[in-house]
């Protein structure tokens, strides 16, 4: 708060002495000024003038960022640039860890889905759900079948699983990103892209639709890529001559078959999968990776009050920010709070990271069908397999829920200081109609003073609890 005036012992400030001390102001105290007692009293224009610029300085140093100077808001911007580029390169390395490679199998799955679901709702943590599936806490994305008929013979049903594509087709013309340009994808800066005569708001909303639309882009190719790379596989397999290590990663025709020999719907995106899949721990339900990874928490909000209509509307601003919440995400089939699932493997497939290659995969002499039932109802492994709550896939819910709770007070504070400053500098103000008439009926102006005080140590608490709360989504960031 460097902007602050100091109050000295006398009960004026620093900044008036100062403004009263300057040669040709102009507002020099006269003689006839000088009340009983030595007590220095102002004419209604000088008063209003100090009040004016006392107010606009107290507001700025809260508002303007680190006290206002060129040098300083200049560094604050160029920062804001630098994490802006770090949100952006953050985001792509999300994306290329959501590109399905064939190479990365677990138990004739995958580490990446197959993108039933859009992009944006891809948002949990990709390292930890890879892990679980490498782990086998959780089950892997599988490619699934539109549709399932237990009357297909073994010939018919390999020949449907090699048909399956490693990844869902893109809409290379998605309608929201038609009008946008993209430029070079090989070149991250694309600074060149953005109209530099619109305002500095909508030149941030549309360098946030040309980032979008260049990643959107860059995913087709990437996953593209892969594609191809899948597909060449595949083709030099079925050469007589080809060599083992060319087709290692690619799954036998008995794991195919020991894959999708049993296919279960999962019941929220009616696709097919193999079994076993996750299961929830509160009501043994069927539920697929694809559709578990889109289970999250609510957003912060506030508690569902019921509303009195007899009762003026409270804003968020006006509302405390500790009170925000985010309940844990419930069951999809029972609700029963703290969703979560577990996976129990088979033994006999343990095939691609950790296990032996898919294409050595054969099916296990006279295995009968009642000890593959017996295993996906929980009679395999002895162990008690671990629950995989939906928060453990988004471990940083509580940070995001404690920055919107900074967010918001800080909104609240800045909200506090204008209405603060409306009463110190609008000249219309009720509150300076009021002071105007009470000097006109004689009122000391020293009770104005105090007032202004009052409103400026109410306007320092603002401050100083923004700060604290800025220290804090640093520290914890």
């Amino acid at each position: 708060m460097g902007n602050a005036p100091a109050k000295l012992g006398d009960g004026s400030y620093g900044n008036d002495a100062t403004a009263n001390s300057r040669g040709g102001s102009g507002k020099a105290v006269s003689s006839s000024s000088t009340g009983a007692g030595g007590r220095i009293t102002f004419s209604n224009a000088e008063y209003n003038s100090a009040r004016t610029r006392r107010g606009t300085s107290l507001v700025g140093s809260i508002l303007g960022p680190g006290g206002g100077s060129r040098a300083g808001s200049e560094a604050g911007q160029s920062e804001k640039r630098r994490s802006t580029r770090e949100r952006e390169e953050t985001k792509e390395s999300h994306a290329r860890q959501l590109v399905t490679k064939f190479e990365q199998t677990v138990d004739g799955g995958f580490l990446a889905p197959y993108g039933c679901y859009g992009f944006e709702k891809l948002d949990y943590d990709a390292d930890v759900v890879k892990t679980l599936i490498i782990d086998r806490q959780l089950a892997p994305f599988y490619l699934p079948l539109q549709d399932f008929n237990e009357s297909w013979t073994r010939e018919e049903l390999i020949k449907i699983v090699d048909g399956l594509p490693l990844h869902a087709a893109f809409d290379e013309n998605l309608e929201k990103y038609e009008d946008i340009p993209v430029g070079n994808l090989r070149k991250q800066n694309f600074d060149g892209l953005i109209d530099k005569t619109l305002s500095k708001r909508e030149q941030r909303r549309m360098r946030s639709k040309i980032f979008k639309a260049r990643l959107y882009r860059k995913r087709i190719i990437w996953q593209e890529v892969e594609n191809e790379a899948f597909l060449e596989q595949k083709i030099e397999a079925r050469k007589t001559n080809s060599k083992a290590k060319d087709k290692a990663m690619l799954p036998s025709d008995d794991l195919k078959y020991s894959l999708y020999k049993k296919g279960i719907e999962c019941p929220i995106c009616f696709l097919y999968y193999p079994e076993p899949l996750n299961y929830s721990s509160c009501c043994q339900q069927p539920i697929c990776t694809e559709c578990f990874v889109q289970i999250k928490r609510a957003e912060p909000h506030f508690p569902h009050d019921e509303v009195d209509p007899a009762q003026p509307v409270t804003h968020d601003e006006e509302k405390d920010p500790n009170l925000l919440t985010s309940e844990a995400a419930n069951c999809a089939y029972c609700a029963t709070p703290n969703f979560g699932v577990i996976y129990r493997p088979r033994e006999d497939r343990k095939v691609g990271i950790g296990g032996s290659e898919p294409s050595t995969y054969t099916l296990p002499e006279q295995l009968e069908d009642s000890n593959v039932e017996q295993r996906a109802a929980g009679n395999g492994p002895k162990h008690k397999p671990l629950v995989v709550a939906s928060d453990m896939i988004r471990p940083d819910w509580k940070m995001k829920l404690d920055k919107e709770r900074a967010r918001l007070a800080k909104r609240s504070a800045n909200a506090t200081a204008i209405h603060v400053s409306h009463r110190l500098i609008d000249p219309d103000h009720p509150s300076r109609r009021a002071s105007a008439a009470d000097n006109s009926n004689g009122r000391t102006q020293s009770s104005d003073w105090r007032d202004i005080h009052d409103l400026e140590e109410e306007m320092l608490e603002r401050a100083i609890r923004l700060s604290i709360a800025d220290q804090n989504e640093k520290s914890k960031a």
